[in-house]
C-alpha cells in the first residue's frame, strides 16, 4: 500500500529532481538518526511526499540542503541532502508507526512470516516513535485497527475501507507541526482524498493477486467494475488537487506540482490500462 504518490521524474527539471532526491535522502537520514539503521528499510515514496509537503508549508531554512554521501552508495560523489528539521522528524515518526502496524497486520491477517519478522525487527523503533508522538501513534494504531476489522469481515461497501485508511493520513496531517490554520484545513482535505486514492489504487492494482490468494479486496467484495474504479480514482484525485491548490506553499512547489498534476494522474492512467483520458 505504499509507493503510489511519486513524481514523474522525466518531467522534473534537473534542479527539481535533485531537490526530490535531497528530501528522499533527508528523510532516510532522519529515520536513521531517530530510529536506527533497520528502520531505514521502511522508506517509501508516499512518506517522502509527506516530508516534502510539510517542509514546503513551513518556513524554509536559509540553507535547506547540505552536501553528503548516500549511506548505501558511498562510491558516488556527494549529493544535496535535506537538513534535519521538525517536518522531517514528524514524517519519520509517521513512516515508522505506519510501517510497523502494517507489517503487524500482515502477520495477524494473512500469517505472512515476513510481516512477523519485520514487525519484530521494528519493535524498538516503534516503541520510541510511540513515546515521542503518542497522539500520532494513537491515530495510526486505531485507524489500522478499524481498517483491519473491515477487511476481516470482508466489507462489501467500497468506500468504507478506503475511508478508514484515508482517515489515518487525515489525522496525521492534523497533528503536523508548523502549519497555519488555513493550510492545516486544506492539508487535511488533501490528505483524506489522497489517502482514499492510495487505497483504491492499491486495491485495483492487487485485485488479480487477491482473487487468487483469497485475500480481501474492496473491488472484489463489492463487485465494482472498472467504470466504478475509474470514477473513484479520478474523483478522489480531483478532490485532492482542489485541496492542494488552496495551500500557501513557501517552497517545493515545482516538485509538488509534478507529483499532484502529473505523477498521480499518470499512475492512475497506467492502473486503468491507459485506455481512458481524464483531465484534472
Amino acid at each position: 500500500m505504499f509507493g503510489y504518490v511519486a513524481p514523474n521524474q522525466d518531467e522534473l527539471k534537473v534542479r527539481e529532481l535533485k531537490q526530490y532526491r535531497a528530501y528522499y535522502c533527508g528523510l532516510c537520514r532522519a529515520v536513521k538518526e531517530n530510529f536506527g539503521e533497520t528502520a531505514r528499510l521502511t522508506l517509501n515514496y508516499d512518506c517522502t511526499f509527506l516530508a516534502i509537503l510539510l517542509c514546503g508549508l513551513n518556513d524554509p531554512l536559509p540553507e535547506p540542503f547540505y552536501e553528503g554521501h548516500c549511506a548505501y552508495k558511498l562510491f558516488l560523489r556527494k549529493r544535496p541532502i535535506a537538513k534535519y528539521n521538525e517536518a522531517l522528524a514528524f514524517a519519520a515518526d509517521y513512516e515508522v508507526l505506519l510501517s510497523y502496524y502494517k507489517m503487524l497486520d500482515d502477520w495477524q491477517d494473512e500469517k505472512r512470516f515476513m510481516g512477523a519478522a519485520a514487525s519484530a525487527a521494528l519493535s524498538g523503533s516503534f516503541k520510541k516513535a510511540r513515546r515521542q508522538n503518542q497522539a500520532l501513534a494513537e491515530i495510526v494504531g486505531s485507524g489500522l485497527k478499524k481498517l483491519h476489522a473491515l477487511e476481516k469481515e470482508r466489507c462489501a461497501e467500497l468506500d468504507a475501507a478506503a475511508d478508514a485508511f484515508a482517515s489515518i493520513l487525515k489525522g496525521a496531517i492534523a497533528l503536523a507541526p508548523g502549519l497555519s490554520v488555513a493550510d492545516r484545513v486544506a492539508a487535511v482535505g488533501l490528505a483524506y482524498n489522497l489517502g482514499k486514492w492510495i487505497y483504491f489504487a492499491d486495491a485495483w492494482d492487487d485485485r488479480e493477486k487477491d482473487q487468487k490468494s483469497g485475500s480481501y479486496n474492496p473491488f472484489l467484495s463489492s463487485g465494482a467494475d472498472e467504470e466504478r474504479a475509474r470514477f473513484n480514482l479520478y474523483y478522489c484525485l480531483n478532490e485532492a488537487v482542489n485541496a492542494y491548490e488552496l495551500l500557501d506553499l513557501k517552497s517545493n512547489k515545482g516538485v509538488l506540482d509534478n507529483i499532484m498534476y502529473v505523477g498521480c494522474a499518470e499512475k492512475t492512467k497506467r492502473l486503468l490500462g491507459g485506455n481512458h483520458e481524464q483531465s484534472l
